[in-house]
C-alpha cells in the first residue's frame, strides 16, 4: 500500500515538475516560445483550411483535432520521460562519483 502511495505521489510530482518546467521555458527560453508560437500557427491554418474543406471533406475537421491532441500526449509523455531520466542519470552519476571519491580516499 505504502508502494502504491509513493508511485501515485510519484507520478503526480513528475507531473506538476513537468508542466511548471514547461511554463517557465514559455517565458525564459526564446527558442521554445518561438517554437510554440510555430506549432499554433500551423495549427491554427490547418484548422482555418478544415473548416473551410469542411462540406467536402467532413472527416478533415475531426482528423486535425485528433491530431492536435494526440501530438499535444506526445510531446507531454515525452517531456515526463526526459525529466524520469534525468532523475535516473543524476542518482547514478552520483553513485559514480561516491564509488570514485572513495576510491580515491
Amino acid at each position: 500500500m505504502l508502494n502504491s502511495i509513493l508511485n501515485q505521489a510519484f507520478e503526480q510530482y513528475v507531473f506538476d515538475r513537468v508542466d511548471n518546467i514547461l511554463s517557465i521555458a514559455g517565458v525564459a527560453d526564446a527558442k521554445y516560445r518561438k517554437a510554440v508560437k510555430e506549432a499554433d500557427s500551423v495549427l491554427s491554418q490547418l484548422m482555418a483550411i478544415a473548416r473551410e474543406l469542411e462540406a467536402q471533406h467532413p472527416e478533415l475537421l475531426r482528423l486535425v483535432m485528433e491530431y492536435e491532441a494526440a501530438t499535444t500526449l506526445e510531446s507531454g509523455l515525452a517531456a515526463e520521460i526526459v525529466y524520469r531520466e534525468g532523475i535516473r542519470d543524476n542518482c547514478s552519476i552520483r553513485q559514480e562519483v561516491a564509488t570514485f571519491m572513495q576510491k580515491q580516499f
